[in-house]
Order: C-alpha cells, then structure tokens, then sequence
C-alpha cells in the first residue's frame, strides 16, 4: 500500500495535479497477488525470500507479474528520491537483489 501511495505522489507531482487526485487513484486501485506477495516480501527477512518466491508462483503469482512489481516500485524509488542520494541507490539496489533472486528460481 505505502509503495502504491509513492508512486500516485510521484506521479502526481510530475503531472502537476493536486494530492487529492493521487489519493483518489490509490483509493481505485485494487491489488494483484503479485503485489500482495511483493509487499509480504519486503516486510520478511531476505534469507527467506526464496521459499516464499517459490511459494508465491507456485500459487497465483508468475515469475513475469512479480518482476513487473517490483519494477514498478523500481521507478517509484528512483523518481521519488534524490537523484544520486545514497537512500535511492540503496534501495534500488536492494530491489535489483530481489530481482536478482526472482530470476533465478
């Protein structure tokens, strides 16, 4: 949910609209089981991460719609942040990890 709300910020700000429609859109949204599994991802410890990615495609999830999730949050990290901050290159980099991780199961 938080990662939906940065990129309807983002999105908003760049767009010059007002936060209200960017609460409006978050409020439209329903969410994927990919991104229900993204979320759940980021809140574990990343030594488990792959028996959850394992269960997760087992499940509803595609290796490809997971990937498209994170990527997303990818372009949210680096749009939102400060271009070459040391919090934006960590956290890109963090996700490149998980990619990283995704691709190879």
């Amino acid at each position: 949910r938080a990662r939906v709300q940065l990129q309807a910020n983002v999105g908003a700000a760049l767009s010059g609209e007002d936060q209200a429609t960017a609460e409006a859109a978050v409020a439209d949204q329903t969410e994927s089981e990919a991104s229900r599994l993204l979320e759940r991802l980021l809140r574990i410890d990343t030594d488990i991460w792959e028996s959850e990615i394992r269960a997760g495609i087992e499940g509803d999830v595609t290796k490809e719609s997971l990937v498209s999730e994170v990527q997303k949050t990818m372009e949210g990290v680096i749009l939102g942040l400060e271009n070459g901050s040391m919090a934006q290159r960590v956290q890109a980099e963090f996700l490149r990890e998980l990619v990283t991780r995704i691709e190879a199961i």
